[in-house]
Protein backbone atom coordinates (compact mmCIF):
# COMPACT_ATOMS: atom_id res chain seq x y z
CA UNK A 1 0.00 0.00 0.00
CA UNK A 2 1.29 3.71 -0.63
CA UNK A 3 2.91 5.11 1.86
CA UNK A 4 0.25 7.88 3.97
CA UNK A 5 1.86 11.54 3.10
CA UNK A 6 0.99 13.49 6.48
CA UNK A 7 1.57 17.94 6.68
CA UNK A 8 2.15 18.25 10.21
CA UNK A 9 1.98 21.82 11.26
CA UNK A 10 4.05 23.73 13.87
CA UNK A 11 2.43 26.75 13.80
CA UNK A 12 2.97 28.14 17.83
CA UNK A 13 6.22 30.46 17.92
CA UNK A 14 8.95 29.37 20.82
CA UNK A 15 8.38 32.28 22.52
CA UNK A 16 4.68 30.70 23.44
CA UNK A 17 6.11 28.18 25.77
CA UNK A 18 4.31 25.04 26.36
CA UNK A 19 2.28 25.89 22.98
CA UNK A 20 5.40 25.40 21.19
CA UNK A 21 7.13 22.27 23.31
CA UNK A 22 4.22 20.13 23.48
CA UNK A 23 3.45 20.22 19.77
CA UNK A 24 7.41 19.84 19.70
CA UNK A 25 7.17 16.53 21.23
CA UNK A 26 4.12 15.36 19.24
CA UNK A 27 5.98 15.94 16.33
CA UNK A 28 9.01 13.88 17.29
CA UNK A 29 6.92 11.12 17.90
CA UNK A 30 4.97 11.25 15.02
CA UNK A 31 8.36 11.27 12.94
CA UNK A 32 8.93 7.91 14.89
CA UNK A 33 5.72 6.47 13.92
CA UNK A 34 5.72 7.49 10.06
CA UNK A 35 9.22 6.21 9.96
CA UNK A 36 8.62 2.35 11.30
CA UNK A 37 4.93 2.43 9.66
CA UNK A 38 6.24 3.46 6.10
CA UNK A 39 4.67 6.41 6.18
CA UNK A 40 5.88 10.28 5.71
CA UNK A 41 5.32 13.28 7.06
CA UNK A 42 6.49 16.56 5.95
CA UNK A 43 6.60 19.55 8.67
CA UNK A 44 5.42 22.94 7.66
CA UNK A 45 5.87 26.49 10.04
CA UNK A 46 5.33 29.75 9.15
CA UNK A 47 7.79 30.99 12.22
CA UNK A 48 11.52 30.43 10.35
CA UNK A 49 12.87 30.39 13.82
CA UNK A 50 10.71 27.41 14.43
CA UNK A 51 12.87 25.74 11.20
CA UNK A 52 15.98 26.63 12.75
CA UNK A 53 15.35 24.96 15.76
CA UNK A 54 13.73 21.60 13.60
CA UNK A 55 17.72 21.84 12.27
CA UNK A 56 18.53 20.68 16.08
CA UNK A 57 16.58 17.53 16.03
CA UNK A 58 17.61 16.56 12.52
CA UNK A 59 14.08 17.86 10.70
CA UNK A 60 14.14 20.08 7.52
CA UNK A 61 10.69 21.96 7.97
CA UNK A 62 9.12 23.87 5.12
CA UNK A 63 8.07 28.11 5.28
CA UNK A 64 4.40 27.69 4.43
CA UNK A 65 3.07 31.57 5.40
CA UNK A 66 -0.69 32.44 4.15
CA UNK A 67 -1.09 34.71 1.66
CA UNK A 68 -3.64 37.90 1.61
CA UNK A 69 -6.35 35.50 -0.02
CA UNK A 70 -5.92 32.57 2.31
CA UNK A 71 -5.97 35.40 5.26
CA UNK A 72 -9.37 36.80 3.65
CA UNK A 73 -10.87 33.42 3.14
CA UNK A 74 -10.32 32.90 7.16
CA UNK A 75 -12.03 36.08 8.01
CA UNK A 76 -14.88 35.16 5.81
CA UNK A 77 -15.02 31.71 7.01
CA UNK A 78 -17.18 32.80 10.37
CA UNK A 79 -19.44 33.40 7.99
CA UNK A 80 -22.10 30.69 6.92
CA UNK A 81 -22.79 32.92 4.17
CA UNK A 82 -19.40 32.45 2.67
CA UNK A 83 -19.65 29.13 3.18
CA UNK A 84 -22.85 28.80 0.36
CA UNK A 85 -19.96 30.49 -1.92
CA UNK A 86 -17.67 28.45 -1.74
CA UNK A 87 -19.23 25.51 -2.27
CA UNK A 88 -20.98 26.97 -5.18
CA UNK A 89 -17.76 28.09 -6.82
CA UNK A 90 -15.75 25.03 -5.64
CA UNK A 91 -13.25 27.09 -4.13
CA UNK A 92 -9.82 25.89 -2.94
CA UNK A 93 -7.39 28.05 -0.60
CA UNK A 94 -4.21 28.42 -2.05
CA UNK A 95 -2.89 26.78 1.50
CA UNK A 96 -5.01 23.34 0.39
CA UNK A 97 -3.52 23.73 -3.04
CA UNK A 98 0.21 23.77 -1.97
CA UNK A 99 -0.39 20.88 0.57
CA UNK A 100 -1.97 18.66 -2.38
CA UNK A 101 0.53 19.89 -4.46
CA UNK A 102 3.44 18.59 -2.19
CA UNK A 103 1.60 15.07 -2.08
CA UNK A 104 -0.02 15.71 1.14
CA UNK A 105 -2.75 13.03 1.87
CA UNK A 106 -3.89 14.14 5.38
CA UNK A 107 -3.23 17.07 7.68
CA UNK A 108 -2.13 16.98 11.39
CA UNK A 109 -2.52 20.51 13.66
CA UNK A 110 -0.41 19.98 16.45
CA UNK A 111 -2.26 22.84 18.22
CA UNK A 112 -5.70 24.05 17.77
CA UNK A 113 -4.97 26.21 14.60
CA UNK A 114 -7.42 28.07 12.41
CA UNK A 115 -5.67 27.05 9.90
CA UNK A 116 -8.37 23.79 9.40
CA UNK A 117 -10.71 26.43 7.99
CA UNK A 118 -9.00 26.36 4.95
CA UNK A 119 -9.41 22.77 4.44
CA UNK A 120 -12.42 21.74 1.98
CA UNK A 121 -10.82 18.35 0.38
CA UNK A 122 -8.22 17.01 2.73
CA UNK A 123 -9.20 15.43 5.89
CA UNK A 124 -7.15 16.50 9.40
CA UNK A 125 -6.19 15.61 12.73
CA UNK A 126 -6.33 18.09 15.18
CA UNK A 127 -5.22 18.84 19.00
CA UNK A 128 -7.02 20.92 21.22
CA UNK A 129 -5.17 21.81 24.87
CA UNK A 130 -8.33 23.71 26.71
CA UNK A 131 -11.72 25.05 26.99
CA UNK A 132 -10.34 27.96 29.13
CA UNK A 133 -12.51 30.76 27.11
CA UNK A 134 -15.85 28.98 28.68
CA UNK A 135 -14.03 27.84 31.82
CA UNK A 136 -13.05 31.60 32.80
CA UNK A 137 -14.46 34.11 30.54
CA UNK A 138 -13.84 36.89 32.65
CA UNK A 139 -10.52 37.16 31.58
CA UNK A 140 -9.97 39.71 28.70
CA UNK A 141 -7.75 37.46 26.53
CA UNK A 142 -10.23 35.18 25.96
CA UNK A 143 -13.35 37.82 25.88
CA UNK A 144 -12.86 41.04 24.28
CA UNK A 145 -13.10 42.11 20.36
CA UNK A 146 -14.26 38.81 19.17
CA UNK A 147 -12.02 36.25 20.78
CA UNK A 148 -14.41 34.45 22.68
CA UNK A 149 -16.42 33.95 19.67
CA UNK A 150 -13.64 32.96 17.41
CA UNK A 151 -12.54 30.46 19.90
CA UNK A 152 -15.86 28.89 19.87
CA UNK A 153 -16.10 28.49 16.17
CA UNK A 154 -12.78 27.05 16.27
CA UNK A 155 -13.35 24.34 18.28
CA UNK A 156 -16.80 23.93 17.75
CA UNK A 157 -16.06 23.33 14.03
CA UNK A 158 -12.50 21.34 14.85
CA UNK A 159 -14.37 18.99 17.59
CA UNK A 160 -17.04 17.82 15.24
CA UNK A 161 -15.20 17.85 11.87
CA UNK A 162 -11.92 16.72 12.23
CA UNK A 163 -11.10 13.07 11.65
CA UNK A 164 -9.32 12.69 15.03
CA UNK A 165 -9.25 15.28 17.85
CA UNK A 166 -6.52 15.02 20.33
CA UNK A 167 -6.82 15.92 23.60
CA UNK A 168 -4.66 15.89 26.92
CA UNK A 169 -7.19 14.81 29.79
CA UNK A 170 -9.79 12.80 30.01
CA UNK A 171 -12.35 15.94 31.72
CA UNK A 172 -11.58 17.92 28.28
CA UNK A 173 -12.95 15.39 26.23
CA UNK A 174 -15.47 15.69 28.53
CA UNK A 175 -16.73 18.70 28.00
CA UNK A 176 -15.92 18.60 24.20
CA UNK A 177 -18.44 16.39 23.97
CA UNK A 178 -21.00 18.19 25.86
CA UNK A 179 -20.41 21.15 24.69
CA UNK A 180 -20.09 20.74 20.76
CA UNK A 181 -21.35 17.38 20.55
CA UNK A 182 -17.94 15.99 19.53
CA UNK A 183 -18.28 11.79 18.78
CA UNK A 184 -16.28 10.70 21.75
CA UNK A 185 -14.87 7.92 19.75
CA UNK A 186 -13.34 10.23 17.25
CA UNK A 187 -11.53 11.39 20.68
CA UNK A 188 -7.56 10.11 21.53
CA UNK A 189 -6.29 11.19 25.11
CA UNK A 190 -2.69 11.96 25.61
CA UNK A 191 -1.16 13.74 28.38
CA UNK A 192 1.07 16.76 27.80
CA UNK A 193 4.89 15.90 28.70
CA UNK A 194 7.79 17.88 29.57
CA UNK A 195 9.67 19.92 27.26
CA UNK A 196 12.41 17.83 25.42
CA UNK A 197 14.56 20.37 26.04
CA UNK A 198 14.12 19.22 29.67
CA UNK A 199 13.69 15.51 29.49
CA UNK A 200 17.12 15.39 27.98
CA UNK A 201 18.67 17.50 30.46
CA UNK A 202 21.51 15.91 32.86
CA UNK A 203 22.55 18.08 35.41
CA UNK A 204 26.01 19.64 35.29
CA UNK A 205 26.47 22.59 38.48
CA UNK A 206 28.75 24.11 36.53
CA UNK A 207 26.62 25.01 33.75
CA UNK A 208 23.63 25.85 35.88
CA UNK A 209 25.73 27.81 37.77
CA UNK A 210 26.45 30.04 34.79
CA UNK A 211 22.92 30.27 34.19
CA UNK A 212 22.22 31.64 37.40
CA UNK A 213 24.56 33.81 37.43
CA UNK A 214 23.73 35.19 34.18
CA UNK A 215 20.54 35.96 35.35
CA UNK A 216 21.99 37.24 38.72
CA UNK A 217 19.64 34.87 41.16
CA UNK A 218 20.98 32.54 44.03
CA UNK A 219 19.43 29.29 44.60
CA UNK A 220 16.56 28.66 46.27
CA UNK A 221 14.04 31.01 44.99
CA UNK A 222 10.29 30.33 44.23
CA UNK A 223 10.45 29.55 40.00
CA UNK A 224 7.22 30.57 37.91
CA UNK A 225 7.79 30.03 34.62
CA UNK A 226 4.57 31.57 32.48
CA UNK A 227 3.46 34.71 30.06
CA UNK A 228 2.68 37.67 31.31
CA UNK A 229 -0.88 37.21 30.73
CA UNK A 230 -3.82 38.24 33.69
CA UNK A 231 -4.80 34.41 33.84
CA UNK A 232 -1.66 33.24 34.84
CA UNK A 233 -2.49 34.80 38.28
CA UNK A 234 0.91 36.38 39.23
CA UNK A 235 -0.97 38.98 41.15
CA UNK A 236 -2.06 36.33 43.59
CA UNK A 237 1.44 34.73 44.00
CA UNK A 238 2.71 38.19 44.78
CA UNK A 239 0.10 38.71 47.30
CA UNK A 240 1.09 36.13 49.21
CA UNK A 241 5.10 36.91 49.19
CA UNK A 242 3.64 40.42 50.62
CA UNK A 243 1.90 38.25 52.98
CA UNK A 244 4.64 36.35 53.74
CA UNK A 245 6.71 38.92 53.90
CA UNK A 246 4.99 40.92 56.91
CA UNK A 247 5.29 37.77 59.11
CA UNK A 248 9.08 38.02 58.54
CA UNK A 249 9.40 35.62 56.25
CA UNK A 250 11.65 36.65 52.91
CA UNK A 251 11.04 34.68 50.44
CA UNK A 252 12.29 35.32 46.85
CA UNK A 253 10.81 34.81 43.55
CA UNK A 254 12.24 34.23 40.00
CA UNK A 255 9.58 34.78 37.14
CA UNK A 256 10.39 34.20 33.53
CA UNK A 257 8.56 34.33 30.29
CA UNK A 258 7.12 36.52 27.28
CA UNK A 259 4.77 39.56 27.95
CA UNK A 260 1.92 39.62 26.69
CA UNK A 261 0.83 43.12 27.36
CA UNK A 262 0.56 42.51 31.27
CA UNK A 263 4.41 43.05 32.69
CA UNK A 264 3.93 46.77 33.01
CA UNK A 265 1.01 45.82 35.62
CA UNK A 266 3.09 43.06 37.25
CA UNK A 267 6.28 45.62 38.12
CA UNK A 268 3.61 48.08 39.87
CA UNK A 269 2.32 45.59 41.64
CA UNK A 270 5.73 44.06 43.00
CA UNK A 271 6.31 48.02 43.88
CA UNK A 272 2.90 48.25 45.70
CA UNK A 273 3.79 45.30 47.76
CA UNK A 274 7.49 46.29 48.35
CA UNK A 275 9.13 43.23 46.61
CA UNK A 276 11.08 44.73 44.46
CA UNK A 277 14.48 43.34 45.81
CA UNK A 278 12.44 39.92 46.26
CA UNK A 279 11.34 39.44 43.12
CA UNK A 280 13.31 38.81 39.13
CA UNK A 281 11.74 39.25 36.24
CA UNK A 282 14.36 37.61 33.53
CA UNK A 283 12.11 37.79 30.83
CA UNK A 284 11.42 35.04 28.37
CA UNK A 285 14.93 32.20 28.47
CA UNK A 286 16.16 29.79 25.77
CA UNK A 287 15.04 26.25 26.21
CA UNK A 288 18.26 24.79 27.25
CA UNK A 289 18.05 27.58 30.11
CA UNK A 290 14.80 25.70 31.72
CA UNK A 291 16.74 22.77 33.02
CA UNK A 292 19.35 25.00 35.02
CA UNK A 293 15.88 27.18 36.22
CA UNK A 294 14.21 24.56 37.57
CA UNK A 295 17.07 22.95 39.78
CA UNK A 296 18.25 25.54 41.24
CA UNK A 297 14.82 26.54 42.55
CA UNK A 298 13.44 25.52 46.37
CA UNK A 299 9.74 25.18 44.40
CA UNK A 300 7.96 25.31 40.91
CA UNK A 301 4.82 27.69 42.36
CA UNK A 302 1.96 28.05 39.54
CA UNK A 303 -1.04 29.30 40.08
CA UNK A 304 -2.63 29.51 36.86
CA UNK A 305 -6.25 30.10 36.43
CA UNK A 306 -5.94 27.74 33.55
CA UNK A 307 -6.17 23.83 33.05
CA UNK A 308 -6.61 21.47 33.44
CA UNK A 309 -3.30 20.60 33.00
CA UNK A 310 0.07 22.27 32.30
CA UNK A 311 3.38 21.55 31.20
CA UNK A 312 5.77 23.29 34.23
CA UNK A 313 3.96 20.75 36.69
CA UNK A 314 5.68 18.07 35.06
CA UNK A 315 9.20 19.62 34.12
CA UNK A 316 9.23 20.14 37.78
CA UNK A 317 8.66 16.24 38.57
CA UNK A 318 11.43 15.33 36.01
CA UNK A 319 13.92 17.48 37.91
CA UNK A 320 12.87 16.50 41.48
CA UNK A 321 11.48 20.15 42.03
CA UNK A 322 8.65 20.16 44.37
CA UNK A 323 5.62 22.05 42.81
CA UNK A 324 2.80 24.29 44.92
CA UNK A 325 -0.47 24.11 42.27
CA UNK A 326 -3.97 24.64 42.69
CA UNK A 327 -6.25 22.22 43.57
CA UNK A 328 -8.65 22.90 40.58
CA UNK A 329 -5.99 20.76 38.84
CA UNK A 330 -6.22 17.96 41.57
CA UNK A 331 -6.65 15.21 38.90
CA UNK A 332 -3.41 15.87 37.42
CA UNK A 333 -0.78 16.62 40.30
CA UNK A 334 -2.50 13.80 42.55
CA UNK A 335 -0.26 14.04 45.97
CA UNK A 336 2.76 15.04 43.99
CA UNK A 337 2.14 18.93 44.80
CA UNK A 338 1.26 21.10 47.81
CA UNK A 339 -2.33 22.18 46.83
CA UNK A 340 -4.10 25.71 47.59
CA UNK A 341 -6.86 27.62 46.40
CA UNK A 342 -5.65 29.88 43.35
CA UNK A 343 -8.60 32.98 44.60
CA UNK A 344 -6.84 32.83 48.33
CA UNK A 345 -3.43 34.23 48.92
CA UNK A 346 -3.61 33.45 52.48
CA UNK A 347 -3.62 29.37 51.13
CA UNK A 348 -1.27 30.07 48.96
CA UNK A 349 0.98 31.45 51.43
CA UNK A 350 0.79 28.79 53.70
CA UNK A 351 1.64 26.25 50.90
CA UNK A 352 5.16 28.16 50.00
CA UNK A 353 5.93 28.01 54.12
CA UNK A 354 4.99 23.94 53.99
CA UNK A 355 7.62 23.66 51.19
CA UNK A 356 10.47 24.85 53.19
CA UNK A 357 10.37 21.55 55.09
CA UNK A 358 12.90 19.48 54.13
CA UNK A 359 10.58 16.19 54.97
CA UNK A 360 7.54 17.75 52.77
CA UNK A 361 10.34 18.49 49.38
CA UNK A 362 11.16 14.78 49.88
CA UNK A 363 8.04 13.31 49.71
CA UNK A 364 6.62 15.51 46.82
CA UNK A 365 10.35 14.46 44.69
CA UNK A 366 9.22 10.78 45.45
CA UNK A 367 5.41 11.15 44.41
CA UNK A 368 6.62 13.88 41.48
CA UNK A 369 8.96 10.52 39.84
CA UNK A 370 5.59 8.31 40.21
CA UNK A 371 3.29 10.87 38.63
CA UNK A 372 5.54 11.01 35.85
CA UNK A 373 5.79 7.37 35.42
CA UNK A 374 1.81 6.93 35.56
CA UNK A 375 1.72 9.32 32.85
CA UNK A 376 4.08 8.04 30.95
CA UNK A 377 2.16 4.82 30.95
CA UNK A 378 -1.11 6.66 29.63
CA UNK A 379 0.89 8.44 26.95
CA UNK A 380 2.62 5.36 25.66
CA UNK A 381 -1.32 4.07 25.54
CA UNK A 382 -2.65 7.39 24.06
CA UNK A 383 0.10 6.61 21.06
CA UNK A 384 -0.67 3.09 20.56
CA UNK A 385 -4.42 4.69 20.03
CA UNK A 386 -3.48 7.00 17.80
CA UNK A 387 -1.12 4.82 16.08
CA UNK A 388 -4.02 2.23 15.33
CA UNK A 389 -6.20 5.01 14.39
CA UNK A 390 -3.91 6.52 11.72
CA UNK A 391 -3.76 3.01 10.19
CA UNK A 392 -7.95 2.86 10.02
CA UNK A 393 -7.31 6.09 8.40
CA UNK A 394 -4.99 5.40 5.76
CA UNK A 395 -7.03 2.77 4.53
CA UNK A 396 -9.81 4.92 4.08
CA UNK A 397 -7.95 7.01 2.06
CA UNK A 398 -7.13 4.42 -0.42
CA UNK A 399 -9.87 5.48 -2.65
CA UNK A 400 -9.23 9.63 -2.23
CA UNK A 401 -5.44 8.92 -3.21
CA UNK A 402 -4.67 12.11 -5.76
Amino acid sequence: MKPLRFAVMLEQPLEIGGGFQQPLNDMLWFREWAAKSGNEIVVFSQDRKTLQILKEFGVEGKLLKLGALDKLHLLLKYSRLFDVLQIALRWTSLFEKILIRSGIDAVYFTSTSKRYLLLNKLPFIIAIFDGCHRDAPEFEEVRSFGEFERREALFGFASIKSALVIANAPELIDLLCRRYGMERDRAICIPLSPSTYVSRSAPDEAADAAVLKKYGIEPGYLFYPAQFWPHKNHAALLAALALLQKQGSSERLVLCGSDRGFIDKIRAMIADYGLTDKVSIIGFVESSELAALYRGALALVMPTYFGPTNIPPLEAWTLGTPVIYPEAFKAQAGDAALLFDYDDPHSLAEAIVSVRSAETRERLRKAGYDRLQHFASEIEAGRRQLAFHLERLKNRLVLTRR
